[in-house]
């Protein structure tokens, strides 16, 4: 991006953060913005070598969010807004929610302690079959064996038609001599072209080529779950039971699977009623969503903008929040404007 499109940009955003306030005066009463977040990583941390670049925020971004938010919002659980509207019950003026999509363990180390400082509410959306397991989501491990690959060349063995999404990404890497994480971020974001059991095989095979992928564990387990459900902040929530993506081939026995059978199993887990569903990666259709209706008080998607009350409770927008559009006051203003 050359120097005066920077100033620019900085330059929109920062008219977009001072005007965002006031605009959100005019936006009906009972307007709800609900926030989606994945993990908090330190900046230090390992994990973010192998994680998409919108996929995180740190603990200090995390916690100046939150002071923002308190700012201007009333901080409320999900399911009990939702309620409230069901029941046409009085709702706060302007109000957010904060969710968390997959179930990370960083959920527990790092983002419980900053919601803890600010009495947040949040909502933790759980993969129910993944609770306490060593299982890697498929784009994380698809990093990995990149990392690999550029380290190593031609270690890694990627059938087609991942070979061609591939190839192109390793050859720059081999001219510019080192991999970047929005390398690995490019041909995860082409990956999810496939169908869902179609990547978990090439991803598979790919790795049983590539000897000695590690498998680290980065699910929340049990006693983590309980933990933070002890301090009456947290909810849950489900993300299916497997992380499948709705809008692709599923067979009718695993749709139920996947949307009832987890809230089963979850709230045997967590002692809680499990109300709200969160579709992976946003995608779903109209047997999911039938499903959903039936089994859930509301649901949300990926889709960016505020949920109104007369909204349908079981598509919700979010607006998503991540270090590198979000980890300043003003921009972090922007991104909640709605504008975007």
């Amino acid at each position: 991006m050359s120097a005066w499109k920077r100033i620019a940009k900085r330059a929109v955003v920062h008219t977009i953060a001072r005007t965002a306030p006031l605009t959100w005066g005019w936006r009906k009463p009972g307007s709800l913005i609900v926030l989606m977040y994945h993990r908090v990583l330190p900046k230090d941390s390992p994990a973010r070598q192998t994680e998409q670049p919108g996929m995180y925020v740190s603990p200090e971004t995390l916690d100046l969010h939150l002071n923002e938010l308190k700012r201007h919002f009333e901080l409320v659980h999900l399911d009990d807004w939702l309620r409230r509207a069901k029941a046409g019950a009085p709702l706060p003026r302007l109000a957010c929610a904060i969710t968390f999509d997959d179930g990370w363990r960083d959920n527990y180390d790092f983002a419980l302690p900053v919601l803890v400082k600010h009495q947040a509410p949040a909502t933790v959306f759980l993969v129910s079959g993944y609770i306490g397991t060593t299982y890697r989501f498929w784009p994380n491990r698809l990093m990995s064996l990149l990392q690999k690959s550029a380290a190593e060349p031609g270690s890694v063995d990627y059938p087609d038609p991942l070979r061609r999404i591939v190839a192109p990404v390793l050859q720059e890497v081999k001219r510019r001599g080192a991999l970047a994480v929005e390398d690995a971020d490019r041909v995860v974001q082409g990956a999810k072209g496939f169908d869902e059991e179609e990547i978990r095989r090439l991803i598979e095979t790919a790795e049983k080529s590539g000897d000695g992928i590690s498998q680290a564990g980065e699910i929340l387990d049990r006693s983590e779950v309980e933990k933070m459900a002890a301090t009456g902040l947290i909810r849950y929530g489900s993300h299916t039971a497997t992380h499948f993506r709705l809008g692709g081939r599923i067979s009718p026995s695993d749709l139920e699977s996947e949307i009832a059978g987890s809230r089963k199993e979850l709230q045997e887990l967590s002692g809680q009623p499990v109300e709200l569903f969160c579709y992976p990666n946003g995608e779903t259709s109209p047997a999911a969503l039938d499903l959903v209706r039936r089994h859930y008080l509301g649901a949300v998607t990926t889709r960016s903008g505020w949920h109104e009350a007369s909204g349908d409770p079981h598509l919700i927008r979010r607006i998503g929040v991540h270090e590198d559009v979000s980890n300043a006051r003003e921009p972090f203003l922007e991104r909640l404007s709605g504008w975007r």
